[in-house]
């Protein structure tokens, strides 16, 4: 593993983007409300002064930006910092140590991320944080991610519903949910797993009309009507009809 992958140790005096243990500038920002990518996430950035001449001064006066109505609060399009974007592009170019510190060693607030131990964050990003400490952290593990993504395609238990407002979904009867093609969704599921009843797919996968059940079911309860109406009536003409 090399020291990109290692989690930093003398925190405050590393530089999150080179590395280097030198004269660091530890950038706090703040968390701001809705609109903003730091909603309820405040944390801090330490850059040395080589990589801090990388950025633009104006990121680090943290103007907030946004629309205020006639009694001084920001309107629907929320309050956000004029150089987040580029903030956040900075950040994804760091090193996985440095992006370590930013997301999770230093942030707090609502939403932060899940202040994991360090290494275990970064091998988390890695794909290589073993599935029993992923659900310590009450989080879905690469092995459950995977198995979702090469499961519930294929499976013969997922249907595609049509709903009757003409949207769409698919799921199996074991709460695995996916996109309204049968695909993977945005959200994983975990029950793909540990499924014991997953098998293979052959053919076209099944299509749920729920309108069309909908009409199934009424013309099968609207026949059973004229049915047991005929039915009675044939008793009445013969008088074979009792009181119950």
């Amino acid at each position: 593993m090399n020291n990109e992958n290692i989690a930093i140790t003398n925190i405050g005096v590393t530089c999150c983007n080179c590395l280097k243990e030198t004269e660091i500038h530890n950038i706090n920002i703040r968390a701001l409300g809705w609109g903003s990518s730091f909603d309820n996430f405040s944390t801090q950035i330490d850059l040395c002064d080589d990589c801090l001449k990388l950025t633009n001064p104006e990121w680090w006066k943290f103007k907030i930006c946004g629309n205020h109505d006639k009694y001084g609060s920001y309107d629907e399009s929320g309050e956000w910092y004029e150089y987040e974007k580029e903030i956040y592009q900075f950040v994804k170019q760091m090193p996985l140590a440095g992006q370590e510190l930013f997301y999770n060693h230093y942030s707090y607030g609502a939403c932060a991320h899940y202040n994991m131990n360090s290494q275990d964050w970064i091998d988390y990003e890695l794909d290589i944080l073993p599935h029993e400490k992923c659900k310590k952290y009450g989080m879905y593990s690469p092995q459950e991610i995977k198995a979702y993504n090469d499961r519930f395609p294929n499976c013969k238990c997922v249907k595609i519903k049509v709903y009757s407002d003409g949207s769409k979904g698919s799921s199996c009867l074991w709460s695995a949910f996916g996109d309204g093609e049968g695909k993977c969704g945005v959200n994983i599921s975990s029950k793909c797993f540990m499924c014991e009843y997953f098998e293979e797919r052959e053919g076209e996968i099944i299509v749920v009309d729920e309108l069309e059940q909908f009409y199934k079911r009424e013309t099968e309860r609207l026949n059973y009507m004229i049915q047991y109406a005929q039915n009675r009536l044939e008793m009445i003409k013969n008088k074979t009809l009792t009181e119950d």
